[in-house]
Protein backbone atom coordinates (compact mmCIF):
# COMPACT_ATOMS: atom_id res chain seq x y z
CA UNK A 1 0.00 0.00 0.00
CA UNK A 2 1.77 3.55 -1.02
CA UNK A 3 0.21 7.20 0.07
CA UNK A 4 0.45 9.38 -2.82
CA UNK A 5 1.71 12.76 -1.08
CA UNK A 6 2.78 15.86 -2.02
CA UNK A 7 5.73 18.64 -0.36
CA UNK A 8 4.32 22.16 0.14
CA UNK A 9 6.73 24.81 0.74
CA UNK A 10 5.45 27.81 1.15
CA UNK A 11 8.30 30.38 0.97
CA UNK A 12 8.52 34.70 0.99
CA UNK A 13 12.29 36.58 -0.01
CA UNK A 14 14.14 33.82 1.10
CA UNK A 15 15.05 32.88 -2.66
CA UNK A 16 18.79 32.39 -1.89
CA UNK A 17 18.01 30.89 1.67
CA UNK A 18 15.67 28.01 -0.07
CA UNK A 19 18.13 26.55 -2.37
CA UNK A 20 20.19 26.08 0.23
CA UNK A 21 18.28 24.65 3.24
CA UNK A 22 15.15 22.91 2.43
CA UNK A 23 15.59 22.08 -1.25
CA UNK A 24 19.30 21.47 -0.47
CA UNK A 25 17.93 18.91 2.52
CA UNK A 26 15.13 17.07 0.22
CA UNK A 27 18.00 16.47 -2.50
CA UNK A 28 20.46 15.15 -0.36
CA UNK A 29 17.67 13.04 0.56
CA UNK A 30 16.71 12.01 -2.99
CA UNK A 31 13.18 13.29 -3.09
CA UNK A 32 12.33 13.89 -6.95
CA UNK A 33 12.07 17.73 -7.61
CA UNK A 34 8.42 16.51 -9.47
CA UNK A 35 7.36 15.81 -5.70
CA UNK A 36 7.93 19.07 -4.57
CA UNK A 37 5.37 22.70 -4.64
CA UNK A 38 6.82 25.85 -4.16
CA UNK A 39 4.52 28.59 -3.17
CA UNK A 40 4.78 32.27 -3.87
CA UNK A 41 3.26 35.27 -3.56
CA UNK A 42 3.84 36.55 -7.09
CA UNK A 43 5.39 36.88 -10.48
CA UNK A 44 8.50 39.69 -8.74
CA UNK A 45 9.18 36.40 -6.71
CA UNK A 46 8.83 33.69 -8.96
CA UNK A 47 11.74 35.62 -11.07
CA UNK A 48 14.02 35.87 -7.88
CA UNK A 49 13.37 31.99 -7.10
CA UNK A 50 13.70 30.47 -10.84
CA UNK A 51 17.16 32.59 -10.85
CA UNK A 52 18.17 30.95 -7.57
CA UNK A 53 16.40 27.78 -7.58
CA UNK A 54 16.82 27.01 -11.33
CA UNK A 55 13.62 26.35 -13.37
CA UNK A 56 13.79 22.27 -12.41
CA UNK A 57 11.10 22.90 -9.66
CA UNK A 58 7.21 23.53 -10.25
CA UNK A 59 5.99 26.58 -8.48
CA UNK A 60 2.76 27.82 -7.73
CA UNK A 61 1.71 31.97 -7.15
CA UNK A 62 -1.55 31.77 -4.70
CA UNK A 63 -1.50 36.07 -4.56
CA UNK A 64 -1.72 35.95 -0.46
CA UNK A 65 -0.37 38.30 2.19
CA UNK A 66 0.22 37.07 5.53
CA UNK A 67 1.07 33.64 6.52
CA UNK A 68 -2.40 33.22 7.98
CA UNK A 69 -3.48 33.71 4.49
CA UNK A 70 -1.25 31.68 2.88
CA UNK A 71 -1.81 28.55 4.96
CA UNK A 72 -5.68 28.86 4.20
CA UNK A 73 -4.59 29.00 0.63
CA UNK A 74 -2.53 25.92 0.54
CA UNK A 75 -5.18 23.82 2.47
CA UNK A 76 -7.91 25.53 0.16
CA UNK A 77 -5.54 24.24 -3.21
CA UNK A 78 -5.01 20.93 -2.09
CA UNK A 79 -8.59 20.09 -0.70
CA UNK A 80 -10.59 21.11 -3.54
CA UNK A 81 -7.77 21.66 -6.53
CA UNK A 82 -5.96 17.98 -6.38
CA UNK A 83 -6.51 14.54 -6.10
CA UNK A 84 -2.94 13.55 -3.56
CA UNK A 85 -4.13 11.72 -0.73
CA UNK A 86 -2.31 14.10 1.29
CA UNK A 87 0.20 16.73 1.72
CA UNK A 88 3.37 17.48 3.77
CA UNK A 89 4.10 21.16 4.69
CA UNK A 90 7.51 22.36 5.16
CA UNK A 91 8.93 25.80 5.68
CA UNK A 92 11.82 26.90 3.55
CA UNK A 93 14.92 26.93 5.84
CA UNK A 94 15.57 23.25 7.36
CA UNK A 95 18.80 21.96 7.34
CA UNK A 96 17.85 18.39 8.72
CA UNK A 97 15.37 15.60 10.18
CA UNK A 98 16.72 13.70 12.69
CA UNK A 99 15.93 10.23 14.37
CA UNK A 100 16.78 10.43 18.19
CA UNK A 101 19.22 13.00 17.27
CA UNK A 102 21.24 11.05 14.95
CA UNK A 103 20.80 10.87 10.97
CA UNK A 104 17.96 9.16 9.87
CA UNK A 105 18.27 5.63 8.29
CA UNK A 106 15.26 5.04 6.05
CA UNK A 107 14.65 6.68 2.70
CA UNK A 108 12.98 10.12 3.40
CA UNK A 109 9.73 9.37 1.20
CA UNK A 110 9.06 6.26 2.80
CA UNK A 111 9.64 7.63 6.37
CA UNK A 112 6.37 10.31 5.58
CA UNK A 113 4.54 7.66 4.26
CA UNK A 114 5.12 5.76 7.44
CA UNK A 115 3.97 8.81 9.38
CA UNK A 116 0.82 9.13 6.93
CA UNK A 117 -0.30 5.30 7.66
CA UNK A 118 0.29 5.92 11.07
CA UNK A 119 -2.23 8.75 11.45
CA UNK A 120 -4.57 7.01 9.09
CA UNK A 121 -4.45 3.94 11.12
CA UNK A 122 -5.10 6.42 14.16
CA UNK A 123 -8.25 7.70 12.68
CA UNK A 124 -6.63 11.24 12.73
CA UNK A 125 -5.81 13.53 10.38
CA UNK A 126 -2.76 15.75 11.44
CA UNK A 127 0.55 14.81 12.28
CA UNK A 128 4.10 16.55 12.99
CA UNK A 129 7.43 15.62 14.59
CA UNK A 130 9.43 17.34 17.41
CA UNK A 131 9.91 20.51 17.24
CA UNK A 132 13.41 20.05 18.32
CA UNK A 133 16.52 17.68 17.50
CA UNK A 134 17.73 18.06 20.80
CA UNK A 135 18.00 14.01 22.17
CA UNK A 136 17.15 14.60 25.23
CA UNK A 137 13.88 15.53 24.66
CA UNK A 138 13.07 13.21 21.98
CA UNK A 139 11.03 9.69 22.67
CA UNK A 140 10.46 6.76 21.14
CA UNK A 141 6.95 6.93 21.09
CA UNK A 142 3.58 8.11 19.30
CA UNK A 143 1.07 10.60 21.04
CA UNK A 144 -2.41 11.30 20.10
CA UNK A 145 -3.04 14.08 22.84
CA UNK A 146 -3.22 17.85 22.64
CA UNK A 147 0.85 18.40 21.73
CA UNK A 148 2.28 21.22 19.62
CA UNK A 149 2.07 20.47 15.62
CA UNK A 150 4.88 22.81 14.49
CA UNK A 151 3.78 24.35 10.65
CA UNK A 152 8.10 24.12 9.82
CA UNK A 153 6.79 20.00 9.18
CA UNK A 154 2.96 19.08 9.55
CA UNK A 155 1.56 16.47 7.32
CA UNK A 156 -2.37 16.82 6.67
CA UNK A 157 -4.72 13.82 5.14
CA UNK A 158 -6.69 15.00 2.70
CA UNK A 159 -10.01 13.55 4.16
CA UNK A 160 -13.05 15.46 1.55
CA UNK A 161 -15.67 14.33 3.60
CA UNK A 162 -14.30 16.84 6.41
CA UNK A 163 -14.68 20.56 6.57
CA UNK A 164 -11.05 22.52 5.95
CA UNK A 165 -9.63 23.41 8.86
CA UNK A 166 -8.60 26.87 8.80
CA UNK A 167 -6.56 29.86 11.12
CA UNK A 168 -7.17 33.13 11.76
CA UNK A 169 -4.30 34.21 13.21
CA UNK A 170 -0.81 34.93 11.86
CA UNK A 171 2.16 33.90 14.61
CA UNK A 172 0.50 30.93 16.61
CA UNK A 173 -1.04 29.73 13.15
CA UNK A 174 0.51 26.25 13.98
CA UNK A 175 -0.62 26.17 17.61
CA UNK A 176 -4.39 27.03 16.42
CA UNK A 177 -4.33 24.47 13.82
CA UNK A 178 -3.35 21.80 16.60
CA UNK A 179 -6.42 22.85 18.72
CA UNK A 180 -8.99 22.93 16.09
CA UNK A 181 -7.85 19.76 14.81
CA UNK A 182 -7.89 18.33 18.02
CA UNK A 183 -11.29 19.60 18.51
CA UNK A 184 -12.44 18.60 15.30
CA UNK A 185 -10.87 14.99 15.05
CA UNK A 186 -10.77 14.10 18.51
CA UNK A 187 -6.33 14.15 18.10
CA UNK A 188 -3.27 14.87 16.65
CA UNK A 189 -0.59 13.14 16.03
CA UNK A 190 2.93 13.22 16.99
CA UNK A 191 6.09 10.98 16.18
CA UNK A 192 7.93 12.12 19.31
CA UNK A 193 11.68 10.49 17.87
CA UNK A 194 11.76 12.25 14.58
CA UNK A 195 12.81 15.93 14.71
CA UNK A 196 13.95 18.98 12.60
CA UNK A 197 16.94 21.18 12.28
CA UNK A 198 15.72 24.86 11.65
CA UNK A 199 16.48 28.74 12.80
CA UNK A 200 13.78 29.81 14.55
CA UNK A 201 12.83 33.87 14.12
CA UNK A 202 14.81 34.10 10.62
CA UNK A 203 15.19 37.78 10.21
CA UNK A 204 15.38 37.49 6.40
CA UNK A 205 11.62 36.91 4.79
CA UNK A 206 9.43 34.91 6.35
CA UNK A 207 7.42 35.95 8.85
CA UNK A 208 9.51 38.94 10.33
CA UNK A 209 10.03 39.85 6.35
CA UNK A 210 5.98 40.32 6.48
CA UNK A 211 5.64 42.00 9.07
CA UNK A 212 8.59 44.53 8.82
CA UNK A 213 10.75 42.78 11.41
CA UNK A 214 10.93 41.13 14.72
CA UNK A 215 9.78 43.86 16.56
CA UNK A 216 6.51 44.06 14.72
CA UNK A 217 6.42 40.19 15.26
CA UNK A 218 6.76 40.65 18.92
CA UNK A 219 3.60 43.08 18.74
CA UNK A 220 1.62 40.56 16.96
CA UNK A 221 2.54 37.50 19.21
CA UNK A 222 1.40 39.59 22.54
CA UNK A 223 -2.12 39.99 20.27
CA UNK A 224 -2.36 36.97 19.46
CA UNK A 225 -1.10 35.49 22.46
CA UNK A 226 -4.15 37.32 24.46
CA UNK A 227 -6.64 35.94 21.39
CA UNK A 228 -5.84 32.21 21.85
CA UNK A 229 -6.47 32.59 25.44
CA UNK A 230 -9.62 34.20 25.29
CA UNK A 231 -10.57 31.84 22.43
CA UNK A 232 -9.21 28.28 23.26
CA UNK A 233 -8.95 28.54 27.13
CA UNK A 234 -7.70 25.69 28.87
CA UNK A 235 -6.27 24.40 26.15
CA UNK A 236 -3.49 26.95 26.23
CA UNK A 237 -1.00 29.12 28.63
CA UNK A 238 0.57 31.57 28.07
CA UNK A 239 4.75 31.46 28.42
CA UNK A 240 7.35 34.14 28.51
CA UNK A 241 10.21 33.65 26.45
CA UNK A 242 13.42 36.08 26.33
CA UNK A 243 12.28 36.79 22.42
CA UNK A 244 9.07 37.38 23.88
CA UNK A 245 5.58 35.74 24.15
CA UNK A 246 4.90 32.39 23.43
CA UNK A 247 2.04 29.58 24.13
CA UNK A 248 2.03 26.26 25.87
CA UNK A 249 -0.49 23.34 25.35
CA UNK A 250 -2.22 21.97 27.56
CA UNK A 251 -1.08 18.48 27.10
CA UNK A 252 -4.37 16.71 29.18
CA UNK A 253 -6.50 18.05 28.02
CA UNK A 254 -9.67 16.07 27.08
CA UNK A 255 -12.17 17.48 24.62
CA UNK A 256 -15.81 17.06 26.60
Amino acid sequence: MTFNFQIAIPSFKRCSILPLKTLKLLKDFKVPNKKILIFLRDEEELKQYQLFCGKNYNFHLHGQTGIDATRNYLRHYYHTETNFDGVLFIDDDLTNLTDMGKDIDRPFMKLVEYFFMETQKLNLRFWSVNATSNYFFMRDKITTNLKYCIGAFAGLILDKSKPIILCDVGHFEDFQFTCEHFIADGGVVRFERYGITTKYFELVGGMCGQLGGMAERQKEMKINNAYMLNRYGDMVKIKMKKWGYDLRLNTRYKND
